[in-house]
């Protein structure tokens, strides 16, 4: 039984089903081969063909003698060996009469007949022979348990039929008759498990004429269809299964009656008939001449699958150029669906046990004559009369036509060009029917599981002896486990099963079916090549500036290269005069922390940091300096993860002091009033300057400006200004980075953190390893190391939220950029710093910096602020660009509205807009996998798959789109078309980019109009 039903358990010769190669012989054989030779015993009747081998060969001879044997056994007498057989039937040497297997004697006889014959092979060979010898036989003793005749069933296998597809059929047949009787007295519906039990048993065949389905690089397709088809010469007339399987026709039907939708108004769907499919996604097609709407359903266990559909295709263009993006994916395994199969549609690829029943009508089916329609119309059929369909084909307005991605309405679904509707009918789980269908299922496994028990072991007596609860092969089948019941639950409450149905009258093998299920083979999307590798440094560009809606960070996190300079340039001048020339050895591309020493000021001291800023500020490359202070400190300092993560907290900060604050500060140390159009840190420079009071000789560590700034106050920061003294170059420096006003910017320390990294093996004070020089092969080794380290590093930075003690100590443990991923992965419940898009009015720019992106996406800018929502075990939090939750501050509306729509532990980015409404963009962490290192396109079907969009919570609406179609004239259309949607305009992203979190995205851009600010 196990080895003709799909699903099944294996049984103890499931392994030797594989063709095994003969010992003696040097030619491999094909399984076809061993299927036939297994057919044969020493009575089989053949004929060679004269002469067939060639050659002055011992083989030859032989051959000549045994050739003119008449049955296999008189050709082994005459010298024959076994392998003989199956060589020369797979070269075509021996004709074989018509096979009558298993005519006389019984189904014991003719076991003892083949394992005779198989006692002349080689183990190997045997082996291979008799499980095969064993499929039939299970397919025999089922057979008789079925109570099927064997005479009838060899008519069946006259029509194209083996005896094991012939009794699996019977069987799924069987079962659905006892389906029909029980929902009948019983007044239910037919479930969903109990089409899948008789789906599970049906067989079915290759069918290698469907070409418009075939999945690439298939011949065929296992699909059967029941009820009308129509044949090459034009007729229409009723397919074999339909006949000869009349119940499974019928239980399908009914199926589809128990869940007839409402907008039918009491009727019922009209169709002529039913396309079964198994295991396969059709690829992209249209069906050829199917009457009106379809209505299909997904049967089994499985993963994917999705029916894709076109509802507007009007066929103006071939179906291969339809737009991916303008389909509509329905999940067809949760309910019935409508579709038209006449529009283009496809199959997503999935995983797992998948079948579909689609439902249709044929084309002109109103010419069938009444007998085929008399006999349709009693297997379930719900035939019209004519033409009209009923009210089921209003649900299915005409199809409006696709125009090409170069127009807004239709890339981002506004009101001009909303998808057409699609009807779906979810159904929700009945436990009483699910009860009743795996009782009556499970009755019905066990009487199978002993009749054929019974005929194994010679009678019903000592099948009665079986003990009841006993899992057979047909539990597979009938879902006995996976239902939480067995055999013994329900035997003894079963009643005895309906008689066998009667056979039903032979017909002429019709041609095979061109109709039924249009389905697409599921095309994986091609993953995404890994984003472009940045530079050691990144030249911005004037037009790509910082704006506000899309960004990560703010003026305020990354300072705009002129007002810095500014505020440097402004000091600059009077810090020469007053602490001599600011070059220092940090300076020096030679430097040599080992020997850098000569300082009087102390490592962990605010004094020295000032000076490696100050020479960063005069440096052609502002991160050579810090480099050299990085790597001087992991040398000296004696608390070097404290430091590290306090220069961290300094330098890549965004926390920021009120000017007035500061103002009063220099006021409160130095007694000097600053007006607010004079510069705060020259009036301190000034203060500092004019100072005569005595200070303390001890400078403030940056611990104490660390301090100072988590609890900042006017009173705080004046001390701190003071116990600096005289030293004015501390002075100017404290207040700039306070203001967020030196030169040095965020990505500038980390990168400087990176090159010292990849210079340095750090210190291991447990096992008392100091700090030292990291030797390279080559210059390119060294160089390779220095880049990774800043992109790991600048991004892991990001995506711990800034978080610089995780970092700190993952870098001090010896980790390399490869490592930092695993060690400063984000995580849900820790916001992660934003990735910086930078915009720009300049069109003919950002299409050149994108050229190299053979796909992109296009999206709306939208206006407001960019959050994350973060959702971890049923609790939410929002957090805003300065990392503070906002759910306190929303309406207690909006906050249950985004929990509702955010239906896993996930981090997603969105735009908070002016109206309340949030706009999800991007997917950074999914069921606590972080995806910032992922394309952008599996973090798009990352956010399809955490947010059930609502009226609070929407997905934004994207574009693919090829570069070789982005002309300069098209994308300056689509940005004035962007500002009457009152968008701010465009973002173009690479699909293979990656999330750069906290950093200046090289594969993102925002398009603005020239007439609208960011």
């Amino acid at each position: 039984v196990e080895a003709i039903l799909p699903g099944s358990p294996p049984s103890a010769f499931s392994g030797s089903l594989q063709p095994v190669k003969p010992v003696a012989a040097a030619m491999v054989y094909e399984e076809s081969t061993y299927d036939y030779v297994a057919k044969w015993t020493e009575k089989t009747q053949i004929k060679y063909v004269p002469h067939a081998k060639k050659g002055n060969t011992k083989s030859a001879e032989r051959y000549e003698q045994y050739s003119q044997a008449r049955t296999v056994g008189e050709a082994l007498l005459l010298g024959a060996k076994a392998e003989d057989f199956l060589h020369d039937y797979q070269r075509k040497f021996i004709e074989i009469k018509r096979l009558k297997p298993h005519k006389d004697g019984s189904i014991e006889e003719q076991r003892e007949a083949s394992e005779s014959f198989f006692a002349h092979f080689p183990p190997g060979a045997a082996k291979a022979l008799r499980a095969r010898t064993e499929k039939t036989f299970h397919a025999l003793m089922l057979a008789e348990a079925l109570g099927v005749d064997l005479q009838d069933a060899q008519k069946l296998r006259e029509g194209n039929e083996t005896l094991e597809m012939t009794v699996g059929r019977l069987l799924a047949d069987r079962t659905a008759q006892v389906v029909l009787e029980a929902v009948q007295k019983e007044g239910r519906r037919v479930t969903e498990h109990e089409v899948l039990s008789v789906l599970r048993l049906w067989q079915f065949k290759k069918n290698d004429t469907r070409l418009n389905v075939l999945p690439e690089g298939q011949e065929w397709v296992h699909s059967d269809t029941f009820g009308l088809i129509r044949s090459r010469d034009g007729r229409y007339m009723v397919t074999n299964p339909t006949r000869e399987y009349p119940h499974v026709t019928e239980l399908l039907n009914t199926f589809l009656k128990d869940r007839s939708p409402p907008q039918l108004g009491g009727g019922y769907f009209p169709c002529t008939s039913i396309s079964l499919n198994s295991g396969y996604a059709a690829k992209r097609h249209r069906d050829g001449g199917n009457q009106g709407p379809s209505m299909i359903r997904g049967f089994g266990d499985f993963t994917g699958g999705q029916l894709a559909y076109w509802p507007d295709d009007d066929k103006s263009c071939a179906v291969e150029s339809l737009v991916h993006e303008d389909r509509i994916p329905m999940d067809i395994s949760k309910g019935l669906v409508l579709f038209d199969g006449n529009r283009g549609h496809e199959v997503d690829s999935f995983e797992g046990e998948r079948f579909s029943v689609v439902w249709f009508s044929l084309g002109k089916f109103w010419k069938v004559q009444q007998e085929e329609r008399d006999f349709l119309t009693h297997c379930g059929f719900t035939i019209p009369e004519g033409p009209d369909m009923g009210p089921i084909s209003k649900l299915l307005p005409p199809p409006r036509g696709y125009t090409k991605c170069q127009s807004l309405g239709k890339m981002f679904g506004l009101k001009s060009a909303d998808k057409a509707k699609v009807w779906q009918w979810p159904e929700e789980p009945n436990r009483e029917e699910d009860k009743a269908a795996a009782k009556l299922l499970s009755a019905f496994n066990q009487q199978m599981e002993t009749q054929v028990r019974g005929r194994r072991r010679g009678g019903v007596a000592a099948a009665t002896a079986e003990p009841k609860g006993k899992p057979g092969p047909l539990a597979a089948a009938f879902g006995q486990a996976s239902l939480g019941q067995t055999s013994a639950d329900v035997g003894d409450e079963a009643e005895a099963s309906p008689a066998t149905p009667a056979n039903m009258k032979d017909s002429t093998m019709a041609d095979q079916a061109m109709s039924g299920e249009k389905r697409k083979r599921g095309r994986t999307q091609k993953r995404a090549v890994d984003a472009e590798e940045p530079e050691q440094k990144r030249v911005a560009h004037k037009a790509l500036e910082p704006t506000s809606a899309e960004e990560a960070t703010s003026s305020a996190e990354e300072p705009s290269c002129t007002a810095a300079d500014a505020a440097a340039a402004e000091v600059a001048s009077k810090l020469r005069a007053t602490n001599g020339p600011e070059a220092s050895n940090f300076s020096s591309l030679i430097f040599n922390p080992e020997l850098a020493a000569r300082t009087a000021a102390p490592v962990e001291s605010f004094s020295l940091l000032a000076e490696a800023l100050q020479a960063a500020a005069n440096h052609p490359h502002p991160a050579v300096p810090l480099t050299n202070y990085f790597r001087f400190i992991a040398h000296h300092s004696a608390s070097l993860e404290t430091q590290l993560c306090d220069v961290l907290e300094l330098l890549a900060s965004a926390t920021q002091v009120s000017s007035t604050m500061l103002r009063s500060a220099v006021k409160e140390a130095f007694g000097v009033t600053v007006p607010e159009s004079d510069d705060v840190a020259s009036a301190a420079l000034r203060g500092c300057q004019q100072r005569t009071q005595a200070v303390s000789s001890q400078s403030p560590s940056v611990a104490a400006v660390v301090g100072m700034r988590a609890s900042p106050s006017a009173k705080r920061i004046g001390d701190l200004l003071i116990a600096l003294g005289s030293e004015g170059r501390s002075v100017v420096y404290l207040v700039l980075l306070l203001q967020g006003l030196t030169r040095v910017s965020r990505s500038t320390v980390l990168s400087a953190l990176g090159h010292a990294f990849a210079l340095i093996q750090p210190p291991c004070p447990q096992d008392g390893r100091v700090a030292q020089q990291r030797i390279y092969k080559s210059v390119e080794a060294r160089h390779a190391t220095m880049v990774a380290m800043e992109r790991s590093i600048t991004l892991a930075f990001g995506e711990v939220g800034g978080s610089s003690k995780q970092l700190v100590a993952a870098l001090l443990r010896g980790c390399h950029a490869s490592q930092l991923f695993a060690e400063c992965s984000p995580r849900c419940g820790t916001p992660i710093l934003p990735m910086n898009i930078q915009k720009s009015d300049d069109v003919e720019l950002v299409l050149a910096k994108m050229a190299s992106s053979a796909a992109v996406t296009m999206e709306p800018r939208h206006v407001g602020q960019v959050v994350q929502i973060h959702s971890k075990d049923n609790s939410l939090e929002i957090y805003g660009s300065d990392h503070r939750n906002l759910v306190g501050s929303l309406d207690k509306s909006q906050v249950k509205a985004v929990r509702s729509a955010v239906k896993t532990d996930c981090v997603i980015e969105a735009v908070l807009e002016e109206n309340g409404n949030f706009v999800a963009v991007d997917c950074l962490v999914l069921n606590r996998q972080p995806l910032t290192r992922e394309s952008l396109h599996n973090r798009q079907a990352a956010v399809s798959k955490a947010v059930v969009p609502n009226d609070c919570l929407s997905v934004v609406h994207t574009e693919k789109v090829s570069m070789s179609e982005m002309t300069p004239e098209i994308v300056k259309e689509l940005l004035k078309e962007a500002k009457s949607q009152g968008w701010s305009g465009l973002i173009m992203k690479s699909l293979s980019s990656e999330y750069e979190a906290g950093a200046a995205s090289t594969a993102c851009y925002g398009l603005v109009p020239s007439d609208v600010e960011a």
